[in-house]
């Protein structure tokens, strides 16, 4: 079973993405809403998978990410926004992210999103 942790600012978002993961079997083992909160709760918990949004009010997802993969080299991250832009999605690669899922996304979308990466 993956182990699951989502990192955005709305808490909406996380408790929805929450309930379809677990429902769909998947255990989600942390929630954060930025870097901060993130990185304190990983002492102690390292996910397999990390859902990360690429916009927050005070930080840039991008950022997050090559510091996750800096410390955390095996943690898969797919990459979560709403933006479709080329540029955003080849950093986030550049970067190490697994994926890139684009919002608004179904149960589906991101069933398969999580599967492939």
């Amino acid at each position: 079973m993956q182990r699951i942790g989502l990192v955005d600012d709305s808490v909406m978002l996380r408790s929805a993405i929450k309930n379809v993961l677990e429902a769909s079997g998947f255990e989600v083992v942390l929630e954060a809403g930025g870097s901060a909160e993130l990185f304190e709760k990983m002492e102690e918990n390292v996910p397999s998978l990390i859902l990360l949004d690429v916009f927050f009010p005070t930080e840039n997802g991008l950022d997050i990410l090559a510091r996750l993969k800096k410390q955390y080299p095996p943690v898969k991250v797919l990459m979560v926004t709403g933006l479709k832009q080329d540029s955003i999605a080849e950093e986030a690669k550049r970067l190490g992210a697994s994926g890139v899922l684009y919002k608004p996304f179904d149960t589906d979308d991101l069933l398969n999103a999580i599967k492939q990466a």
